[in-house]
C-alpha cells in the first residue's frame, strides 16, 4: 500500500466513545490512489486513515494547535499530525486521557 509522506495527519475524536476516555481516529487507511475514508472510527493509529493538510482544510476540519487534551471540545474532531501525538503523551493505539 502506498501512503505518501504528505499524508501525515489523522482525525481524532472521542465524541463517539462510550466512556469518553478513549480517543477514536477516523476511517480506515487507504492507498494514495483511493478515495479517503471519512467514515467509521478506529482506535489503531497504524490502520486509521491519514490525510494531507490540504485535504483537511478543504473539508473545514479543526486543527490541533498545541492545546492540552482537557482544553479540547469533546464534541469536536481535530486534525493532528501523527508525530504530534507524542506531544500529548506517548503514541499508543489507544490513548487514555
Amino acid at each position: 500500500m502506498n501512503v505518501n509522506d504528505e499524508r501525515e495527519y489523522v482525525l481524532l475524536s472521542w465524541k463517539w466513545s462510550y466512556n469518553k476516555d478513549i480517543l477514536r481516529f477516523w476511517g480506515t487507511l487507504t492507498d494514495d490512489k483511493e478515495e479517503r475514508s471519512y467514515s467509521g472510527y478506529n482506535v489503531d493509529t497504524d490502520s486509521c486513515e491519514r490525510y494531507t493538510k490540504q485535504e483537511l482544510k478543504e473539508r473545514g476540519h479543526l486543527f490541533w494547535e498545541g492545546q492540552k487534551l482537557h482544553e479540547l471540545h469533546r464534541d469536536e474532531s481535530y486534525a493532528i499530525k501523527l508525530s504530534d501525538l507524542l506531544v500529548l503523551g506517548r503514541k499508543f493505539s489507544v490513548i487514555y486521557i
